[in-house]
């Protein structure tokens, strides 16, 4: 996926918020879990907002590959379910994972993260 970064759900919380924490870099090449999808639906009632945002990025859903990454992730290093979902699509495709939720995935080592200093 070229440049393209997998934005966690904390960052696009934020961006829907109005922090500008997606970056110029992050906003021309994106791609988000649809675990962010649900949390983002989960947590607010500006439908129209949330699917705008979305809109200008790559939903990346669960294969099977990233089902049995996010499984064993769970097992081997106790991260919750939704975080290891979200680990194993960024590592099964390549991205580096952006996140203000760095302890969230602090035991998974091969994980490449980074993490906003923008606010």
């Amino acid at each position: 996926m070229g440049d393209t970064v997998l934005v966690d759900s904390d960052i696009l919380i934020d961006h829907l918020r109005g922090y500008r924490s997606i970056d110029q870099r992050v906003m021309t090449a994106w791609a988000y879990s649809i675990v962010a999808r649900v949390e983002l639906f989960g947590g607010t009632d500006q439908e129209g907002r949330v699917r705008e945002l979305l809109a200008e990025g790559v939903e990346l859903g669960v294969s099977r590959e990233v089902a049995e990454r996010a499984g064993k992730l769970k097992r081997a290093c106790g991260v919750a379910l939704p975080d290891a979902i979200i680990a194993a699509t960024a590592l099964v495709n390549g991205l580096l994972l952006v996140t203000r939720n760095a302890k969230h995935y602090k035991r998974i080592p091969e994980l490449r993260i980074e993490v906003p200093n923008d606010r």
